[in-house]
C-alpha cells in the first residue's frame, strides 16, 4: 500500500469497503473474502504471485 501510495482511507474507497473494514482485514480481526483480495489485487496493480505472497502467506510478520 505504502509503495503505491495508498492510505487504508484511500484503498478502502477504490475496492468498495469502509475504512474500517479494511483496517480489521488487514489486523486479521475479520477474513478477505476472494472478491476483496481481487479488488486489492488490482488497485494495487499487483500480478498472481505477489497476491500469493501477500494474502496466503504461511508465517505473517
Amino acid at each position: 500500500m505504502r509503495e503505491k501510495k495508498f492510505t487504508i482511507k484511500s484503498l478502502a474507497g477504490k475496492v468498495g469497503l469502509s475504512p474500517t473494514a479494511l483496517f480489521n482485514k488487514i489486523h486479521n480481526k475479520k477474513e478477505f473474502l476472494v472478491s476483496e483480495v481481487q479488488s486489492i489485487g488490482n488497485a494495487l496493480a499487483l500480478n498472481d504471485g505477489e497476491i500469493q505472497e501477500i494474502f496466503f502467506a504461511k508465517d505473517v510478520e
